[in-house]
């Protein structure tokens, strides 16, 4: 299991560290201002939907059903799945792009009277057939999973990352307006990530079939999709409505919550997915009975890794802001804004983390009703916390209540398997050994911050202490 979350954790690493070279471009030549508000939330209408079929419905219902099929009978499946998700797809952008408006009352209806409002619909109409690129390229990256193909589907993202700086440094200047160059390089991104996985799908050598009918896996994997997008629909209404209010909120404040989630995705993608992706494979061919034991030092060891990760970000996520993000346009505000929500945010990253493993333990039984239910509590929280906080602390309200939302899902995801599956305790997800680490990560934080040295020296030190005292805790659980 964790042989193939390292490979999806090398080139997802590799993939996010471009995010931030990504971002270092994107804060240089245009800080945090109403154009990066603008181009992260026209950017998050098609994500949103990345995120829908990529983390959620479609990977939870692909590999479940694909992986339990006989080499024989799986092309005709795979074929079958990929002809009908390629017209799902277009039906999906054309819309996107005939009703953009309608999109941006949904997502910012607090741009549609202002005087950027045609250049917003224009920036929308530009990036939202990005859905179709990385819909058919996330199909891709199950199916490849499946037959236990993991480094090109973490790697592909990467090339998002490269389009969007090639095209900032090529087009700034040369374009209508400087902000349509972020528009180009999604697109262009969205191409090259279906062209690589595309071409290692080929690599299969898949006989290939066709058929106007729909196959019943096709029909399972669309039942099961079915069911897990409506959890994940209602977190999208929930991303919808942090959007929403942040159009409504001074210029920037969603600009600092876009870059405060940029930290926060790196490790969650580096550790919470790949372990999550990489061990859906392996646990749904276990039988029901093996899954949650097999799935308990997994827990343990996600409860490590987020332990690490947020205390890391509290004491010293102000400095790798400084270190990543301040240059150009970007301002000692907005490192400070930036800092401030990634605080708050962060401190859900536990929970959102064993989030993804807890939620395996159904998907792996093809039970998709239970983390619907789990995630649909969850999501209702997070649209009832970020309008109340919201309201009352602008975007700090809306970074925490991303953490209270993660928190219901994990609590409610315990609840469910304690009901229905077996055990899963307090102790489950913490023990001696792992309060010990907590407690020497807490006194190396303070130590270093205490003497005061320069934000270099505080960084590297960090890292280092971090990843010593992390080493003897991953050869304990290095045999999951």
């Amino acid at each position: 299991m964790l042989k193939n979350a390292k490979i999806i954790a090398f080139f997802t690493l590799i993939s996010r560290l471009l995010g931030y070279i990504r971002d270092f471009f994107i804060a240089n030549y245009f800080g945090t201002s109403v154009y990066t508000d603008m181009f992260f939330i026209v950017f998050r209408m098609p994500n949103s939907l990345r995120r829908f079929f990529g983390e959620g419905a479609l990977n939870s219902s692909v590999v479940p059903v694909l992986s339990k099929l006989d080499d024989s009978k799986k092309p005709k499946a795979v074929w079958n799945i990929v002809f009908v998700f390629f017209v799902i797809l277009i039906f999906v952008s054309i819309l996107g792009v005939v009703f953009s408006k309608a999109l941006i009352a949904l997502f910012a209806a607090g741009f549609l009277h202002s005087t950027q409002l045609a250049l917003m619909d224009t920036m929308t109409k530009m990036t939202f057939p990005y859905i179709f690129f990385i819909g058919l390229s996330v199909l891709f990256m199950g199916i490849l999973n499946t037959y236990n193909r993991f480094a090109v589907p973490a790697f592909a993202p990467a090339l998002l990352n490269i389009s969007i700086i090639t095209s900032i440094v090529l087009l700034y200047s040369k374009l209508a307006h400087p902000v349509y160059a972020l528009c180009i390089g999604v697109i262009i991104g969205g191409i090259l990530q279906l062209a690589v996985s595309f071409f290692d799908f080929l690599r299969l050598k898949l006989p290939f079939y066709f058929d106007f009918r729909i196959e019943s896996t096709t029909k399972e994997i669309l039942r099961l999709m079915g069911m897990a997008a409506v959890g994940g629909g209602v977190f999208q209404i929930a991303s919808m409505v942090d959007a929403f209010l942040a159009s409504f909120m001074p210029h920037g404040s969603f600009s600092y919550l876009s870059y405060a989630n940029r930290l926060f995705q790196l490790p969650f993608a580096v550790f919470s997915i790949a372990l999550a992706q990489s061990s859906l494979v392996d646990l749904s061919k276990l039988p029901k009975d093996e899954i949650l034991p097999k799935s308990s030092k997994l827990i343990k060891f996600v409860s490590i890794i987020s332990i690490a990760v947020t205390l890391y970000f509290l004491f010293f996520g102000e400095d790798v802001i400084r270190l990543i993000f301040q240059h150009g346009k970007f301002s000692d505000i907005s490192v400070k804004n930036t800092y401030y929500a990634l605080s708050f945010m962060i401190v859900g990253f536990f929970f959102y983390s064993q989030t993804k493993v807890l939620g395996n333990v159904f998907y792996a039984v093809k039970d998709v009703k239970t983390p619907l239910k789990a995630s649909t509590i969850a999501a209702v929280l997070s649209i009832i916390s970020s309008v109340v906080f919201g309201m009352l602390f602008g975007f700090l309200g809306l970074a925490s209540a991303a953490a209270v939302s993660g928190f219901a899902n994990m609590a409610a995801l315990v609840y469910f398997i304690n009901k229905r599956m077996g055990s899963l305790g307090f102790f489950e997800f913490v023990d001696a050994h792992i309060v010990l680490f907590f407690v020497l990560l807490l006194f190396v934080s303070l130590g270093i911050r205490y003497f005061k040295f320069g934000m270099l020296v505080n960084i590297g030190l960090s890292v280092l202490l971090y990843l010593t005292l992390f080493y003897p805790f991953y050869r304990r659980f290095r045999s999951i």
